[in-house]
């Protein structure tokens, strides 16, 4: 199964940003943490999962000190050497194990990243420690609509990719997918970039346990909503994440209305 951004519409349709809501909401969310007084000009920035560099591109152009990390830079450090470096602007990183220092950053941006790791909650620990004592995190991601954090289970596809079956259990049996104890969904579609996603109740749980504490939430599922409009456009009338059958990709059967995205600008309070 391919990632979504991996996918040749959805790329098409997302830009270089790979994410809903692209760079425009990343610069409404800068613009919340300068009204907020959590960034200051000329400070270093941190984006996780840089991508094409968008985001970075951005921060350049706003005056902060840009840092990316991506698993598919060119830039690679020398073992045990922390960023931020001045050797480049984007360096090779495991995102589920960030090399960074200890108060090395201002911020962090960590936008449609976070469901795609097995453990966010070790990844906000490390980011955590990466800030100074009032620097801010800010985080968009995927969630889970209300009603939609129990899905059916049965979910099959005809021989021509065809929805055959999805929805409905064998022999009308209730059997559903259960949410583990962080709200992440635990089906056969682990990998799947939208299986990830939690309730905004279990994000905001995750965030606020490592220790930050929630200055601004906005629900942009609007943003969702027009990314898939365009995926409908380019991927010749069909907006599912992969594949044509309508299960695959998207979690036990879960149509896209089923999902949301969300905001979550943060401050590490000082000790």
């Amino acid at each position: 199964m391919n990632a979504l951004w991996e996918r040749p519409d959805f790329r098409r349709a997302a830009g270089d940003a790979w994410r809903p809501g692209g760079v425009e909401l990343t610069g409404r969310a800068l613009d919340a943490c300068a009204s907020l007084g959590l960034l200051a000009q000329g400070g270093t920035v941190l984006d996780l999962g840089s991508g094409a560099g968008a985001t970075l591109r951005l921060l350049a152009q706003r005056g902060y000190r840009a840092v990316g990390l991506d698993k598919h830079a060119e830039c690679v450090l020398p073992a045990g050497v922390p960023l931020p470096c001045d050797a480049c602007s984007l360096v090779r990183a495991d995102l589920a194990r960030p090399p960074l220092a200890a108060g090395c950053c201002d911020g962090v941006l960590c936008e449609c990243v976070l469901s795609l790791l097995d453990n966010p909650q070790a990844v906000l620990g490390a980011v955590f420690r990466a800030l100074r004592p009032g620097g801010a995190l800010v985080v968009s991601d995927l969630m889970l609509r209300p009603g939609h954090d129990l899905a059916p289970a049965a979910c099959s596809c005809g021989p021509d990719g065809a929805e055959a079956v999805c929805g409905s259990a064998p022999a009308g049996a209730q059997s559903r997918v259960a949410v583990g104890s962080d709200g992440s969904v635990e089906d056969a579609l682990k990998n799947s970039c939208l299986a990830g996603a939690r309730p905004e109740s279990a994000w905001r749980g995750l965030i606020t346990s490592a220790g930050f504490a929630l200055q601004r939430y906005e629900d942009n599922s609007r943003a969702l909503v027009e990314l898939a409009a365009r995926m409908l456009w380019y991927g010749e009338g069909d907006s599912r994440p992969s594949g044509s059958c309508a299960c695959r990709g998207v979690g036990a059967g879960r149509p896209w209305r089923a999902y949301g995205y969300g905001l979550w600008i943060t401050r590490k309070e000082a000790l």
